[in-house]
């Protein structure tokens, strides 16, 4: 394979963000019961570069996952609401792993997706 050809399967990240739905189950103060949300986040494939930066060890004493979390999901129908860091590290724990997995899934990383 030349490098053309790489970058016309997709092997040089293009940054475009990738549409993905995703379901939340959580428990509702108002009524007392647990209840499901579904909606749709814009997930950024991120370079391999980003990646290795956002988890280099001693790097940064911030929390990896929520720098992760926060470089690539953005929210609203478009996608132009942008996810701080602050607001990523404060996810409720449950909403915080299901936007990870979602992370992960778009960009290869975690789970059985990042063996060859």
């Amino acid at each position: 394979m030349n490098l053309k050809q790489l970058k016309a399967k997709g092997g040089i990240v293009d940054g475009q963000p990738i549409r993905k739905e995703v379901s939340w189950t959580h428990y509702d103060g108002e009524s007392g019961k647990e209840i499901t949300d579904t909606f749709v986040l814009h997930v950024r494939r991120q370079s391999f570069g980003v990646i290795e930066r956002l988890f280099a060890q001693g790097e940064n004493e911030q929390s990896r996952n929520a720098s992760y979390i926060a470089a690539s999901v953005s929210l609203g129908a478009d996608g132009s609401e942008a996810l701080s860091f602050d607001d990523a590290y404060n996810l409720e724990p449950s909403l915080g792993f299901l936007l990870l997995n979602a992370v992960n899934e778009v960009n290869g990383t975690g789970g059985h997706s990042t063996k060859n």
